[in-house]
């Protein structure tokens, strides 16, 4: 829901505009080139002084072209990123994680983002690309990590003060975008888009109008709102808050979030413990080793209210990390740093939400660039150096087409006493329509028609233009023969030579694009554990299987300790390795391959799983897996481990051979296998005998309290009886007293 925001607005407003103010040579530059190189390349004033003398500007555009071979050759030269596991992570979940990794970064879409942020790069001298978060699909509550890539890179805004060459470590960035007012009233309502200013003018006070751009610094028509449309500024900001990092007695370091679900996992296993206490269950039974023991520290129980109010502290728990007891050796406090997300029209906020990563996620991509020293950044573009090459190519290819405009169009020079007769002018109105000789009159001065030879260029043009081109591949280092063309080379490695060479020029501008791929893939790298921090099923490109459904963040027990590729645990680093891209890494493998097989053929058997896995085929998994079982599996595990197989002085074993050894060792695990089942078997039997030794112990017990129960009931009916009998004793003999007693008073009287 859209709010009124007059500060945040404007605070967003000002970090743009003091970047445009700051950057505006480049982004005048950046503009400049782009319409020399891909567009015209010839301004209105030159245009009117060539036509002025009756010349036609022509152009003979040659950087358009050598600006495609470079993007070409880049996109065969993609680094390869790796991610490896520092702590706290095993290798499955490590090799989920880099699939993760790879399968982002390498996407076809990635690509895309990659070729245009490297085309504004090689052209306008920057360019910019980001990473962002959309729901992977329209009926999904799931998110997935997706590239986005700027139809112009000077939109984009950082701070000022960054650091990194890519600026990922600034305060501040974002991204302007303009969007019309009737497609406005769609997606967010006619009232707020009446309430949003028609006016360009964004400032109110003095210092906001120091920072804004003014009109003679630059040409660009930017306005933050008109009749027609509405400037949208999305704005990342950089927050910084007190955390605490744990260092626990395992070696693990943890930060505040991995100790609160530590914690929570903690009173899970608590309360279950408790709940099974209270039940009875394990009453009459000897506590079991891998039971727990009572979580809340001291010598009392407590009840449920008391352990939830003690979890509140992790030092006053006892804390389970993978089922073993774990303390806190060491904390500190630190700062951290949260990215959040804003995006303004107008002077109203329509969303703010917090951005899943550490740094900022929008990258800039520097060429090549210098310092000045006042303190202001400019930016080289690739090319920038053949411009004046190439606007003197169009100067030479002008002025020889005007010399050849202006030159006569006569075949013969002849005196008017030559053709005055009038059979003569018929056939020298057009001396090339006559088949044989011409005849011409006799003049007395002896003269006689003269044929004019054609214009020829002076030999000097010829020179300049070859010189504008030679000057313009050594001003961009891309040669003809690293193009394509036929040089002088005649050897493989003098052509490897000289494409080395040429790969030296251009390094630079390759390795631009590489460092900002790579903070993208750090950049993706902490996004992940924030996106994918649920149990759901990812479709993955794995190296062996192809693409595969599977399952991140599987809880496997019942207390949430044992998480089955739990993505959101572990320290990762991210490392750049530069070269070619996969494609172009199996290209040059197969190459190499083949060269192996001229030479010996019969090496097939030791490498056929790696030739299958490199041919240009969409997916070779079959193929793979088909001749991987001709390789024996020695030479496999020496791929692997990179010892040599054990020499017992025979002969490799032939493909039959092969085959039955694998058929005696599937029938070995067959065997095993059913030996384990039958252990299974026999621990289960163990298993229910134990059970009924127990269930017979309770019903012992129970007859037990049965015959004390009768016991004791026998031996209340003997004394009642034995009471009774005492009684109806005494009663006999008070009566045999009072009859004595009756006789001898009877006796008396």
């Amino acid at each position: 829901m859209a709010r009124k925001s007059d500060k945040g607005a404007r605070q967003a407003r000002i970090q743009c505009e003091k970047w445009r103010q700051f950057f505006h040579q480049n982004i005048d530059q950046y503009h400049r080139m782009f319409d020399f190189i891909l567009g015209k390349q010839w301004n209105d004033d030159e245009e009117d002084m060539l036509k002025t003398f009756r010349k036609v500007p022509l152009q003979f555009n040659k950087l358009a072209t050598l600006i495609n071979s470079l993007l070409g050759e880049q996109q065969q030269n993609t680094p390869q990123l790796e991610i490896y596991p520092l702590s706290e992570c095993d290798q499955q979940t490590a090799s989920v994680r880099q699939m993760i990794i790879k399968d982002i970064m390498l996407s076809q879409d990635a690509k895309t983002v990659y070729q245009v942020a490297a085309m504004q790069a090689f052209v306008g001298g920057f360019g910019a690309f980001s990473w962002d978060t959309q729901y992977a699909h329209n009926k999904s509550f799931d998110l997935d990590i997706v590239p986005r890539y700027f139809k112009d890179a000077t939109r984009c805004y950082w701070d000022v003060g960054a650091e990194h060459v890519n600026k990922v470590d600034g305060m501040y960035c974002g991204f302007i975008a303009r969007m019309t007012r009737s497609k406005f009233r769609e997606v967010y309502g006619r009232d707020l888009e009446e309430k949003i200013s028609k006016e360009s003018s964004v400032t109110a006070t003095e210092s906001e109008i120091a920072l804004a751009v003014q009109p003679d610094l630059t040409d660009d028509p930017f306005s933050w709102a008109d009749d027609e449309s509405i400037t949208i500024n999305h704005n990342f900001v950089r927050k910084y808050e007190n955390s605490m990092l744990y260092k626990m007695s395992n070696g693990q370091i943890l930060d505040e979030a991995e100790m609160e679900r530590l914690v929570e996992n903690s009173v899970a296993i608590a309360q279950q413990m408790q709940m099974m206490q209270n039940l009875g269950e394990f009453s009459g039974m000897e506590p079991s080793a891998s039971m727990p023991e009572m979580i809340v520290e001291g010598e009392e129980p407590v009840e449920d209210m008391e352990i939830e109010e003690a979890f509140l502290s992790p030092e006053m728990i006892t804390l389970y990390y993978d089922g073993e007891v774990v303390r806190i050796e060491e904390k500190r406090q630190v700062r951290i740093s949260k990215i959040i997300y804003r995006k303004f029209a107008g002077d109203f906020a329509l969303e703010k939400v917090e951005f899943p990563s550490e740094d900022l996620p929008l990258i800039f991509v520097d060429q090549n660039s210098y310092w000045q020293k006042d303190g202001k950044q400019m930016c080289r573009p690739f090319a920038v150096d053949a411009i004046d090459a190439q606007r003197y190519l169009n100067y030479l290819g002008t002025q020889s087409a005007y010399i050849l405009k202006v030159s006569r169009y006569d075949q013969f020079m002849a005196s008017k006493k030559n053709i005055q007769g009038a059979d003569t002018q018929q056939k020298w109105a057009d001396p090339y329509a006559i088949q044989g000789a011409i005849t011409y009159d006799e003049s007395p001065s002896g003269a006689k028609p003269e044929q004019i030879r054609p214009p020829e260029l002076s030999a000097s043009l010829g020179q300049q233009y070859q010189r504008a081109i030679e000057d313009m591949y050594t001003s961009t280092g891309l040669y003809p023969t690293r193009m394509g063309q036929q040089g002088n080379e005649i050897s493989g490695a003098a052509i490897d030579a000289r494409t080395r060479q040429g790969s030296y020029a251009t390094y630079v501008a390759f390795n631009s694009i590489n460092r900002a791929i790579s903070a993208g893939g750090q950049i993706v790298n902490q996004m992940v554990p924030r996106v994918y921090d649920s149990q759901r099923v990812i479709n993955l490109m794995t190296p062996d299987e192809g693409r595969k459904n599977i399952t991140i963040n599987k809880q496997v027990d019942d207390y949430g300790m044992q998480i089955e590729n739990d993505l959101r645990k572990g320290t990762f680093e991210v490392r750049l390795q530069a070269g070619p891209s996969y494609e172009g890494q199996k290209a040059q493998a197969l190459e190499s391959l083949n060269m192996v097989l001229q030479a010996n053929p019969q090496l097939l058997n030791l490498f056929a799983d790696l030739y299958a896995e490199n041919l240009p085929l969409v997916n070779t998994i079959e193929i793979k897996n088909r001749l991987k079982t001709i390789v024996p599996p020695a030479i496999i595990e020496a791929g692997k481990t990179g010892k040599m197989p054990k020499d017992n002085g025979q002969q490799p074993p032939d493909p039959t051979q092969v085959q039955q050894q694998m058929q005696q060792q599937q029938m070995q695990m067959e065997m095993q296998f059913k030996q384990a089942e039958l252990e299974l078997k026999k621990q289960e039997l163990q298993l229910k005998a134990q059970q009924q030794n127990i269930d017979l112990e309770i019903e012992r017990q129970k007859l037990q309290a049965e015959e004390l129960e009768i016991a004791g009931k026998l031996e209340e009916q003997k004394l009642r009886y034995m009471a009774e009998t005492q009684r109806t004793h005494s009663d006999n003999a008070i009566s045999h007293a009072d009859n004595l007693t009756k006789i001898l008073t009877h006796h008396i009287k």
